[in-house]
């Protein structure tokens, strides 16, 4: 189990996802744009980075037991 190269993959469509995001936001700026972007970009955007931060402690975790059993 790799957890940082599946972080480094999930980081990377994020960023990926996100300059996809800002060039659609120049073209589409309405309403269902704006209410699109804070019910669900921002959301999941939010829960991504949260998901980051859970597999970096993680993958501290993982590193110590790999320490401890060694």
């Amino acid at each position: 189990m790799d957890i940082s190269t599946d972080r480094a993959k999930l980081h990377n469509q994020l960023k990926d996802l996100a300059v996809r995001w800002e060039e659609i936001k120049g073209t589409w700026d309405d309403a269902v744009r704006r209410e699109f972007e804070e019910n669900h970009w921002e959301v999941l955007a939010a829960r991504v980075q949260a998901a980051l931060r859970a597999m970096d402690q993680l993958a501290t975790v993982m590193t110590q037991v790999r320490h401890d059993c060694s």
